[in-house]
């Protein structure tokens, strides 16, 4: 965990709620289709669950007790490696929770590189 990250608390809640709403949404998306739905929008509606699905993928990991250190740089790489689309789902899902995702899509602090190097080099 460095200076750069957010609230622990903070973050564990949001990641909580980012799960809490995705699976929400895949059950919608794989209820029983509607009788006349094109076999475009059943193909459609498949590749959202998958993406939906992919977001998710690692955050469960993330929150295990012996990780959650880890859980913002996690985060990090989540956010550096997602799609415009998955990015976008995860902001609207932390803008209903009301968390402050701003950190994620900032630089990481030059200052905290400079920082660790110094004190690797002992100076």
């Amino acid at each position: 965990m460095s200076m750069d990250d957010p609230p622990q608390e903070a973050t564990e809640a949001a990641v909580a709620e980012l799960l809490r709403l995705t699976f929400l949404w895949i059950r919608t998306l794989s209820a029983r289709p509607v009788e006349d739905q094109s076999t475009e929008a059943l193909i459609k509606r498949h590749a959202q669950i998958h993406e939906l699905a992919d977001i998710c993928h690692n955050l469960p990991g993330l929150l295990d007790p012996g990780r959650r250190h880890n859980l913002a740089a996690g985060l990090r790489y989540e956010w550096r490696t997602s799609s415009q689309r998955k990015r976008d789902w995860i902001t609207a899902c932390w803008d209903r929770a009301d968390y402050d995702y701003g950190w994620l899509s900032e630089p990481e602090s030059e200052q905290s590189a400079a920082d660790s190097d110094s004190g690797a080099s002992g100076g």
